[in-house]
């Protein structure tokens, strides 16, 4: 199969969070021809995981196959030169690439691919490596720059308290809308002192991804709810931010639950798996690389949880995922399958 029939295949095959097995299926039974075995772990009641050796590798390939559909349809359309859908960057374009880079080589690989990466993680976190790796490779779209720090956060669900009445008189209530939207427009700012980071252009802000609360114009809001991640880069800690993030709450009149969080981290540029991709990059576009930091969670927090440091990228902008302008080229998924494979060489 060409890589355009190979990503064709990927974007039109549904595959949401915890409904990856065709998915997986058709990968197992692309690479089986070319000397893969193929090991599946079963984390929960249908939901797996796929990994697939040939020969032994110090290093592992590693990215997800399900798709946050953000309402889309799973179609592939393909022209002047680009290709559209959900899933194609983020990332089944990516595996598009890896898969005919593996099926153009016979050199040693490993690699696993993961399952509710855009839900819980689950995947990633229930994944326990058949051996140490040196290092990995997680695909994700990065514009072709090597990500090697990565950003934590805080994922908090904010209730905030107001204090109700009748619409027509405002001042006789504290409407609680108004707090969050102070309460947010101050975490802003308050993120700023820890998103301070050479390889964070921009850096990361505050994540505000939604609100509940009120019922008509004629009622004041007496409480509502925010969901929200405060974001860090390395080296700060988890603990650091948590502490700050309660003692700024203390503030307003509301109550915090943490939903979730992640650590900040670094890899060392010198390791042999980013001076080897980085070899392989420059090999290829004949440019020098460029060092990025990945603002967005992806499975490379729990192998690096694992001792597995890991280097993000892919091509592609990841500002485009989950929308309808979801998009890459195909002369981009080209060059990245020959990164590829001058790197498996």
């Amino acid at each position: 199969m060409t890589l355009l029939e190979i990503c064709h295949t990927l974007v039109n095959m549904r595959g949401e969070s915890g409904a990856e097995k065709p998915v997986l299926e058709w990968i197992a039974h692309f690479l089986q021809p070319y000397g893969f075995t193929s090991r599946w772990q079963e984390y929960g009641p249908g939901k797996f995981n796929l990994y697939l050796k040939r020969g032994f590798s110090p290093f592992l390939w590693a990215t997800h196959v399900d798709v946050n559909y953000a309402g889309r349809k799973a179609v592939c359309t393909f022209r002047n030169g680009f290709l559209f859908g959900p899933g194609v960057l983020d990332t089944r374009g990516q595996i598009a690439a890896l898969l005919y880079a593996l099926s153009q080589s016979s050199a040693p690989a490993e690699v696993v691919f993961f399952s509710e990466e855009e839900t819980s993680g689950a995947g990633s976190w229930h994944f326990v490596p058949p051996h140490p790796f040196e290092g990995a490779i997680v695909l994700e779209p990065t514009n072709f720059t090597l990500c090697t720090a990565f950003a934590g956060d805080v994922e908090t669900r904010i209730e905030v308290h107001g204090l109700g009445g009748h619409g027509a008189y405002p001042h006789a209530g504290t409407n609680a809308l108004c707090l969050a939207e102070g309460v947010v427009h101050a975490s802003r700012e308050m993120v700023k002192k820890f998103t301070g980071h050479p390889l964070f252009v921009p850096p990361p802000t505050l994540m505000w991804g939604k609100i509940e609360g009120g019922e008509s114009n004629y009622l004041i809001p007496e409480s509502c709810v925010i969901e929200c991640a405060f974001p860090f880069v390395p080296p700060h800690s988890l603990e650091e931010v948590k502490g700050e993030v309660f003692r700024f709450i203390e503030r307003y009149p509301v109550t915090v639950r943490v939903e979730d969080e992640n650590p900040a981290w670094e890899i060392d540029r010198r390791r042999e798996i980013v001076e080897r991709l980085k070899y392989a990059v420059e090999r290829v576009t004949e440019k020098e690389v460029i060092y990025a930091g990945m603002p967005s969670w992806t499975d490379a927090t729990y192998l690096f949880l694992r001792g597995i440091e890991s280097v993000v990228f892919g091509a592609g902008d990841l500002a485009l995922a989950h929308s309808q302008r979801e998009g890459v080229s195909l002369a981009e998924l080209e060059l990245l399958a020959g990164i590829f494979l001058s790197f498996l060489r």
